[in-house]
């Protein structure tokens, strides 16, 4: 809930530290994340802060390694505004409902997240 949190908060403000400190080197989702967030700032824009709703829906372990799990949770995100910057006018974001799984690492001192990916069929209408 934590990290699905943090993505507002990054391309409201910029500020990737937190973010990138719980990203695993090899997430794809994470990366994309910081790289737009950042170009997106660079050119002076932002997206307006908004709160996703993060519902738990399951979670399991890895067979293979009792550190790994992975989090099935729907995350509503309400209807925002992109600030593109560069003078452009602002896109309008609309409600979105997804069922994402989150594969997350315990290193035995913090969290690491592996890969975010959308469920296949995971848009709730």
């Amino acid at each position: 809930t934590y990290f699905l949190n943090l993505y507002p908060y990054v391309y409201a403000t910029g500020d990737i530290d937190a973010f990138e400190k719980m990203s695993d080197d090899n997430c794809e989702f994470c990366d994309s994340v910081i790289n737009n967030a950042t170009e997106l700032h660079d050119a002076g824009g932002w997206i307006d802060l908004w709160e996703p709703d993060v519902t738990p829906l399951a979670w399991w372990t890895d067979q293979e390694d009792p550190n790994r799990y992975v989090v099935r949770a729907q995350v509503t995100s309400q209807e925002r505004d992109q600030y593109p910057g560069d003078g452009q006018p602002p896109l309008h974001i609309t409600r979105t409902e997804d069922i994402l799984l989150v594969q997350l690492y315990w290193s035995g001192h913090n969290w690491a997240i592996e890969i975010v990916d959308l469920e296949e069929g995971g848009e709730v209408e």
